[in-house]
């Protein structure tokens, strides 16, 4: 290829995990003569689950049977089901295994990672990718008419800029990076860890286990200790994640875009009447308590620092399941891990000081601080892209209409605990920004509606990340190729904003503005924004003690998510074929087997009314690998 010459692809997806898989898989299937690319900076399929970020005792937060693809179920063979979670090893053996079973292997390139983006326009994107395989590392650029970005949320780690880290003389890695150490532990034996999150739990524990002593630093500044759940839930062993999917209980979790089940009644007798929300009360205090009581925080002052310090109502995605083999509290106890409420101050050699004076010794820093929220791309384009870090004037006039609908359809949200003096860590600029993801079903820019050539798949956190991921992957689908009506509906309207004085202290300090202009949703970009709004700004309301008010936190919310992109598409979201099924049997990956199949019988079928052969014989077509590599343009 010459140096003005340039490969072309109809779509180029970033990202070969979850999302980046089932996005390839979606849309070649609805467009099988489309040429597709996929780029990741890593060595194998998997994302988050690639090969390189695996480490020992890792398991997935899902029970088997929650986590997979609806048409292509996990196999049990070569892993113990002892306690129901999924190997991560065995999570990748199955993603690699799905993507050579559909034949997705030849439009992935490995260890290609995507620098910038240029907008073009309504002709698409040019990328400039760097091929690490090579040596010495290639330059190049490829036009894409399309662009899906698959990168989810934890695509760059963060590491904080702690004061004497160049004086530590000892390694200083992020969690991420785990797996890379020696057999997964690697030499060390004073390891300092940093982080209240679920991963630090994990890396505590696999050190503990192995008899080396863990110093454990959760930020008296942070967000405390991550909210941990028994892998089984009541005398009834229930699995926990299986509630979050049962239709009776999302029905007891206030949410915005609710409705889109279909039980309007029951919604709003649960969040507007006294009744009702005496009962939703009840419920999380009891689900509070419940947690509370079987790990027994208080039983030893050691384990009573784990005790979570926020309402479990208010946390988001901040938790996770107590999978291990030993039990983790006993480490605590035993004194194999020290608990240390504190920040950490400086740094100096091999030593970690922390704001309570206390300095310990360290030949390794591990940092579970976090991810950057945005995408790793450099954007160049003059359109609003409703990431964190870019600012969304045209959205700012909408928020006090939406606060006051979030707050009038949920009236408990306006009793928000008390401000906590939370402190970003230094240079964290992501946890700065005033302002979410502000995309279109949290998955498309607003601006980039008309010309329907960007989208983002995965940017959210979720446990049923399988089922929403087949799910958002098909409305994208769908979203490129001009397939959503409800793009063009005007059946919404907007309330009247409130005097401030009516208005929770928090919203009018935080709204960027304090009036709002007359808008007329009758004009669909109108409409579109102000539920780009609605949406998003209800995660600041919902998890205001998680990270809500910075992406998308899809926890008693995930099940009608996907009732909302279901009725956009057209496609049938009650799928379990009884009354009592409907109401109280979770969800699982396997209820959604079908849907692209049931979104191309609606296509073909509008295709026909209107007479438009060509997408009857294209939907009807095999995938043409003579599509696979693009073209050559100069």
């Amino acid at each position: 290829m010459t140096k003005m010459e340039r490969e072309q692809f109809d779509l180029v997806i970033v990202g070969a995990g979850i999302h980046g898989i089932s996005m390839l898989k979606t849309y070649r299937e609805v467009n099988p003569r489309a040429s597709i690319l996929v780029l990741d900076k890593g060595t194998s399929v998997g994302g988050v689950w690639a090969k390189d970020r695996l480490y020992p005792g890792l398991h997935t937060n899902n029970h088997f049977k929650t986590f997979e693809y609806s048409d292509y179920p996990m196999s049990t063979e070569g892993f113990n089901l002892a306690n129901d979670h999924v190997p991560g090893e065995h999570v990748n053996g199955y993603l690699f295994s799905y993507a050579q079973r559909f034949g997705l292997l030849k439009h992935m390139r490995f260890q290609h990672s995507v620098e910038s983006a240029v907008d073009e326009g309504n002709t698409g994107w040019t990328i400039t990718v760097i091929n690490s395989a090579s040596s010495p590392k290639e330059t190049k650029q490829i036009k894409a008419s399309k662009l899906i970005v698959a990168t989810g949320l934890t695509s760059e780690p963060f590491i904080p800029n702690l004061p004497g880290k160049d004086d530590f003389n000892a390694p200083i890695y992020h969690t991420s990076e785990f797996a890379k150490a020696s057999n997964g532990l690697g030499p060390y034996k004073k390891v300092v860890l940093l982080s209240g999150a679920k991963f630090s739990w994990d890396i505590a524990c696999a050190y503990a286990s192995a008899g080396i002593h863990v110093d454990w630093v959760i930020r008296e500044s942070g967000h405390g200790p991550c909210w941990m759940t028994p892998n089984r839930l009541t005398p009834l062993k229930i699995i926990p994640e299986l509630l979050l999917q049962t239709r009776l209980i999302t029905w007891l979790s206030p949410c915005i875009w609710g409705d889109a089940d279909g039980f309007t009644s029951i919604r709003k007798f649960l969040h507007q009447h006294w009744l009702g929300r005496k009962i939703v009360d009840d419920f999380f205090a009891k689900m509070q308590h419940g947690i509370l009581e079987a790990n027994n925080y208080d039983a030893h002052p050691e384990t009573a620092k784990l005790k979570p310090w926020d309402d479990v109502f208010f946390i988001g995605t901040n938790r996770g399941l107590l999978n291990y083999e030993r039990d983790f509290f006993e480490l605590v106890r035993n004194g194999m891990i020290s608990v240390h409420i504190a920040d950490i101050s400086h740094l100096s050699e091999r030593t970690v000081h922390l704001s309570d004076g206390e300095a310990l010794d360290s030949d390794v820093l591990i940092c579970g601080t976090g991810w950057k929220d945005a995408p790793p791309i450099s954007f160049v384009t003059d359109r609003e892209l409703g990431l964190p870090g870019f600012t969304s004037p045209s959205a700012w006039k909408y928020i006090p209409a939406a606060d006051l609908e979030i707050l009038s359809k949920c009236p408990k949200l306006k009793n928000q605990p008390e401000p906590k003096a939370y402190k970003p860590l230094s240079d964290n600029a992501c946890e700065l920004v005033s302002e979410p993801y502000r995309l279109y079903r949290f998955m498309v820019p607003p601006a980039f509606i008309e010309s329907k050539t960007l989208a983002f798949a995965g940017a959210y956190r979720s446990p049923a990340t399988t089922i929403i991921a087949q799910v958002q992957t098909l409305w994208i689908t769908a979203f490129l190729g001009n397939n959503l009506p409800s793009l063009s509906d005007t059946s919404i309207t907007i309330p009247t904003p409130a005097p401030d004085a009516l208005l929770p202290q928090a919203t009018r300090a935080d709204s960027p503005i304090t009036e709002v202009s007359t808008i007329d949703l009758s004009v669909p970009s109108n409409r579109i924004l102000y539920e780009t709004v609605l949406h998003t700004q209800f995660g600041k309301w919902r998890y205001s003690r998680g990270f809500g008010a910075r992406f998308p936190e899809l926890w008693f919310d995930c099940l009608p998510y996907v009732d909302l992109l279901l009725k956009d598409i057209g496609v049938e979201n009650r799928r379990k074929g009884s009354w009592w099924n409907e109401r109280f049997t979770p969800y699982m990956p396997q209820d959604y087997e079908g849907i692209v199949r049931e979104f191309k019988e609606i296509k073909k079928k509008c295709a026909k009314d209107l007479g438009k052969k060509e997408i009857v014989v294209a939907l009807e077509g095999k995938d043409d690998s003579s599509m696979d590599t693009g073209v050559k343009v100069s």
